[in-house]
């Protein structure tokens, strides 16, 4: 990021070494600026050493470009800052002053801002012109914007990230990726040139790749590149496929695409050292808006970068249509419409935890009820609840929201993890005080969630007092129902070794896709919810207080009627929504 000291010092040595102050006046001007603290080029203009105007007048003959005048703009300048993001005008000190529909004319004011302008050139899609205003004025212009960027700033989130929006055009996503690629046959020997054709076409390369990754709902965009390649995949139904047609576009323009990507995330783009994490907001021609969060990684080839979607309106947070099966639904629902305790969802990462804890908030969210949530990252922002983004860099733990929390008189209170022993007290003493916590914590089951706390030193008494519910669940693909065909074979061996019932084993009649359009020739098509919910017994509880073993409780809940979500799968296998893959990738792991 650029600022006026840097500017200053640059723009005092330019005027030094263009003989436009003498050393001597210069070393007193550098004495004064380091003993005020101000900037040595204001120094040397209130010393009245050199005049603002000749500096511009001698940048503009060194740079061989013509003046502007910003004066001349005034209020209308905004109208000009929806072809640049502000941020990156005031990181960067390159301002528009005048769009046309081929170009764009901006404003610099020292040397070292040229190196923005192939930047802006990518941003835009434009020929960019440049001109050269004084360094006074600049700073004026920069100052004003900057204010209003503060302003903006202590709003909410989402508005934040309105302003950052990305508007994806209905040429881009007719575009598409499939017509791109013909599009980018001829033009993969562009290279890494900055031109305006190559610019335009970067541009809508990545638009069109965000809206054919939404169309195939995609949860993640992940594109890498190697020594001799560079790959764009999608994570579908939890599983990555590559579009193999791009490879030699991505390598050839793979800085020019990874740059764009980071524009539009608000990120550093000169940082290529360090990992970096932003948001991008891009709004679909249907007018719907997506969150991309972006995570760029450095790898020894260049930078990877990893987008997960989060797609609202792609998403049911609607409870009763996750795919709880008829029992677990009761019990669920009436953990989560008790007055306090505590809830905890638990399975392995991008197993739907979020989504069933966003869909217990919307059930929970009413005018009368105050909710609050500590989440890494806030995924979805929903009116009337409260949320605060957890930073551990500046010292907002879990731990630390909830005690804010406790003195904000809420009457449910979300985490999004509990990590930690410290975080686990909190939620629990939160819960017996008459709260309802909902919260997320890694464990295989159920009943090993019980046993975590336990290792993780809360006391079995504190558990089995504050835990009314613990879902575990797994997210495994469906059967194409389109082309949904019998699995032929003998399979009878390997179901036994899966815990189905010699009776089962023998009869079953398992199924597959076969592969067709509709499911892309994979044989899935979505994804089904697997979820196994244990309700906290009377029974099970004074076994939890009594420090019984994981095996005890597990006895004591299936005396009870709780069911594994093994035994579930096991019967979404019979009934044709399950592959016994599926099956055996999702729940073989005890």
């Amino acid at each position: 990021m650029a600022t006026f000291v840097d500017s200053s010092l640059e723009i005092a040595r330019f005027c030094l070494d263009r003989g436009m102050i003498d050393a001597e006046r210069y070393k007193k001007a550098e004495l004064q600026s380091n003993e005020s603290k101000r900037p040595i080029y204001d120094v040397l203009i209130s010393f009245n050493y050199v005049n603002d105007s000749n500096v511009k007048e001698t940048l503009a003959n060194f740079l061989d470009l013509p003046v502007t005048d910003l004066s001349v703009i005034g209020d209308r300048l905004d109208i000009f800052l929806d072809a640049i993001p502000k941020h990156y005008v005031i990181d960067n000190r390159i301002i528009p002053f005048e769009v046309n529909k081929g170009e764009i004319k901006v404003a610099i004011a020292e040397p070292s801002a040229l190196r923005s302008i192939s930047s802006v050139r990518l941003i835009t899609g434009k020929k960019i012109i440049a001109f050269v205003i004084s360094p006074i004025e600049m700073e004026k212009v920069l100052g004003d914007m900057n204010n209003h960027a503060q302003e903006t700033a202590r709003g909410t989130i989402s508005k934040v990230k309105t302003k950052n929006k990305t508007s994806i055009q209905a040429k881009d996503s007719e575009q598409g990726l499939d017509n791109l690629i013909e599009l980018t046959k001829t033009k993969s020997s562009a290279g890494n040139s900055a031109s305006d054709e190559q610019g335009g076409q970067i541009i809508l390369f990545v638009n069109a790749m965000i809206f054919d990754a939404v169309k195939k709902g995609a949860s993640d965009i992940h594109i890498e590149t190697y020594k001799d390649l560079s790959t764009l995949r999608y994570r579908v139904d939890g599983v990555l496929h590559e579009c193999v047609e791009l490879k030699k576009f991505l390598f050839n323009n793979y800085s020019a695409i990874t740059t764009r990507i980071k524009i539009m995330a608000t990120l550093d783009i000169s940082e290529r050292r360090l990992p970096q994490d932003g948001a991008i907001v891009a709004e679909l021609p249907d007018e719907r808006d997506i969150d991309l969060r972006v995570s760029v990684l450095p790898t020894v080839f260049g930078e990877r970068i990893v987008m997960r979607i989060l797609d609202r309106g792609g998403i049911s947070f609607d409870l009763e249509k996750l795919g709880f099966p008829e029992k677990e639904y009761r019990d669920v629902i009436q953990a989560f419409d008790s007055s306090q305790g505590m809830v905890l969802v638990t399975g392995p990462t991008g197993s739907g935890k979020s989504t069933t804890l966003y869909g217990a908030l919307r059930r929970l969210n009413k005018p009368g009820i105050n909710i609050l949530t500590a989440e890494d990252p806030v995924e979805f922002t929903v009116e009337g609840v409260g949320q605060v983004q957890i930073r551990e860099d500046i010292g907002l733990g879990f731990s630390q929201a909830l005690r804010s929390f406790l003195r904000q008189d809420p009457e449910i209170i979300l985490v999004g993890e509990i990590r930690d022993k410290e975080t686990a007290d909190i939620s629990i003493k939160a819960a017996l005080t008459g709260h309802l916590v909902l919260s997320t914590l890694h464990a295989n089951d159920a009943v090993s969630t019980v046993v975590r706390l336990v290792n993780m030193g809360i006391p079995g008494y504190l558990i089995g007092a504050a835990l009314t519910m613990v879902i575990a669940q797994r997210l495994a693909r469906k059967i194409c129902q389109a082309c949904k065909v019998p699995d032929e074979g003998d399979h009878e061996a390997f179901l036994l070794e899966l815990g189905f019932s010699p009776e089962h084993a023998k009869n079953a009649r398992p199924f597959k896709g076969a592969g067709c359009p509709a499911c892309n020739k994979t044989g899935y098509k979505g994804r089904q919810g697997i979820y196994e919910a244990l309700k906290i017994t009377d029974q099970l509880r004074a076994a939890i207080i009594d420090n019984q073993s994981a095996s005890k409780l597990k006895e004591i809940a299936e005396a009870s009627g709780f069911r594994r979500m093994q035994e579930i799968g096991r019967q979404m296998v019979l009934d044709g929504v399950l592959t016994i893959e599926e099956y055996h990738k999702n729940l073989v792991f005890n």
